[in-house]
């Protein structure tokens, strides 16, 4: 529970937006593409941050639920019960 807090709330706040890989990082992360999304506007396009794209953000919501699923059930399945 503590490590799924961490990685959701925490973790995002860790990466800047000034880097392209750790802007990528952030990107990956539930909490980066929430604010992409409920954002009505368009970042500024001079602007030296790398932004996420609505299209990423939902393809991040999607893959994590996939992703979260797939370790359960490999979990499941390697069980010895």
């Amino acid at each position: 529970m503590v490590t799924s807090v961490f990685v959701l709330l925490m973790l995002p706040t860790m990466f800047p937006e000034s880097n392209r890989w750790s802007a990528d990082v952030k990107h990956a992360l539930v909490s980066a593409a929430w604010k992409r999304l409920v954002e009505p506007w368009e970042p500024d396009p001079g602007s030296q941050r790398y932004t996420a794209t609505v299209p990423g953000s939902w393809i991040v919501y999607a893959l994590w639920p996939l992703i979260t699923i797939g370790l359960a059930v490999f979990t499941v399945r390697r069980r010895d019960v």
